[in-house]
């Protein structure tokens, strides 16, 4: 029993024991604060509370406590009754009063005929009093405040286990959607809680539909808070892309960061085309028109959550710092020189392997070997690898500590080739560690491959031209949707649907 708890991490414990004392807790305040219940009548004027009757069918469900007269928000008068539950089950309650209000010409009161309201109402076994006419309960606000307590506890639970993958190294695809989520369930918090705030005045007219319809359009402002930010994102890339063809020439991947704003600027005008005058179309219309622009809208929350997680993970794993000796050092090949010399960002990429290495040899006394990865392309002279070979020999690295992998095409079988190599060499990898140079935007791709490999490596980030960055990551985002574009397809699909059910609960 002990080992199987020295196992569980810490965050699951926390996460296990947050969500039950919160839904205890909560569940505490239910057969609390909720055995009691304010019925609401709005009047047409005034009444005589003395002269207010009021009748429970069965009576051993609830009690009256108190008859008065308030005023809502200064604009109508309301008549107020106190119940609390005293058994379970369904009670009508009828309400006899008279109506009284002014004639300001000749000022003097008139007394309505004699009015009678009933409400039904359902206590459950543990006392809390359901408004079924009104579809509310006392303290029905407080649901929001257990969305949020619950998502904080969720949101703390996946920020420490991003901070614990950080720590460790291990970059993949499961990071991205941690980060992805903590961005979308802060934002879903701050815009709730602002939305709120605004209506906190109007919590005793409050209903179970209002805060179901509330979670199912969260996602129009989540992308009208969102766009101003994004927007400027999509404008430096815009600005980049332009910098880039002026450099490197015209290409269409080029121009994805101008492709992006037009994709995104697409999509605005589309929503905004689904929002005008609403009611100028049949309901089932009207419905399908929402549902289509609640679909639109959670794609944009979709993608700018992933995209920021994305980039996000890219600079974190740019960023990590290797603090242990490495035995191999994969260098990922790119296009080479038509002399068959390496271009500027390969060399870069040799580079820091080579400074990685003295680094080490310094701090630990110990020299890694180096597996320069990548064949020959149809325009190359010489294999990749070999071009990284001549230049690392230049540099002083001896013959007898370079391992060439030359059959490799792309990066994927950059990392299963050398995978390979290393094992020949090495005999196993259980006991041996590997690092991998790629430049900066390209190490996260590489943890995602060698993961799917199920190789234990280190990322080391080259430097590359400011300009090219944006544009490179922006590519690495697009791989990386299509990489897992089955699941990405799924999880827009399902949220679109998720939302769209809710909709319809409220609109039914």
């Amino acid at each position: 029993m002990k080992k199987i708890l020295h196992k569980i991490k810490r965050r699951h414990i926390f996460l296990f024991s947050a969500v039950i004392i919160i839904l205890v807790s909560y569940f505490v305040f239910l057969c609390t604060y909720c055995r009691n219940y304010t019925l609401i009548h709005f009047l047409l004027g005034t009444t005589d509370v003395s002269q207010v009757r009021v009748e429970c069918s069965p009576e051993n469900i609830v009690k009256v406590k108190g008859i008065s007269q308030n005023s809502f928000k200064e604009i109508l008068e309301e008549l107020d009754i106190e119940l609390e539950s005293v058994g379970h089950g369904d009670v009508t309650v009828t309400v006899y009063y008279d109506d009284i209000y002014q004639d300001a010409e000749n000022h003097q009161q008139i007394i309505t005929e004699h009015r009678a309201v009933s409400v039904p109402l359902h206590v459950t076994f543990f006392g809390l009093i359901y408004n079924r006419d009104a579809d509310n309960f006392n303290g029905l606000w407080t649901v929001r405040i257990l969305t949020y307590a619950l998502l904080t506890v969720v949101i703390i639970y996946l920020c420490l286990s991003f901070h614990d993958k950080r720590k460790k190294g291990e970059f993949s695809y499961q990071m991205v959607t941690i980060g992805g989520l903590i961005f979308f369930f802060s934002v879903f918090i701050i815009l709730s809680f602002i939305n709120m705030i605004q209506s906190f005045g109007f919590n005793s007219i409050l209903s179970v539909d209002m805060i179901i319809y509330d979670l199912s359009d969260i996602s129009t402002p989540f992308v009208y808070y969102t766009i101003v930010p994004f927007m400027a994102f999509c404008i430096l890339l815009s600005i980049s892309n332009i910098i880039l063809v002026r450099h490197e020439g015209f290409r269409i991947h080029n121009l994805l960061g101008v492709l992006l704003g037009f994709a995104v600027v697409a999509g605005l005008i589309l929503m905004y085309l689904l929002r005008i005058n609403p009611y100028s179309y049949p309901d089932a219309e009207r419905r399908m028109l929402t549902v289509i622009h609640t679909g639109v809208a959670f794609l944009f929350c979709y993608l700018e959550s992933l995209m920021a997680s994305t980039v996000f993970c890219a600079l974190t794993s740019a960023s990590y710092k290797i603090n242990k000796p490495m035995d191999y050092i994969i260098i990922l090949g790119c296009a080479i020189r038509r002399d068959g010399s390496p271009t500027p960002l390969l060399r870069s990429r040799i580079d820091r392997a080579i400074a990685f290495d003295r680094e080490q040899a310094e701090k630990w006394g110990h020299h890694a070997k180096f597996v320069p990865s990548g064949g020959q392309g149809s325009d190359e002279v010489i294999s990749e690898a070999e071009s990284m070979k001549r230049y690392l020999m230049e540099q002083g690295i001896p013959e007898e500590r370079i391992l060439k992998e030359d059959k490799s095409v792309n990066t994927y079988q950059n990392m299963a080739f050398s995978k390979k190599v290393i094992e020949s060499d090495a005999g196993s990898l259980d006991k041996t560690s590997i690092a991998f140079s790629t430049t900066n935007y390209h190490v996260f791709r590489g943890y995602t491959l060698a993961h799917k490999l199920r190789m234990k490596v280190e990322g080391l980030s080259a430097k590359t031209k400011l300009y090219f960055s944006p544009n490179a990551f922006l590519r690495e985002f697009i791989g990386l949707l299509f990489e897992k574009k089955m699941w990405h397809l799924f999880f827009i699909i399902s949220g679109s649907l998720f939302f769209s059910l809710l909709y319809f609960t409220v609109a039914y």
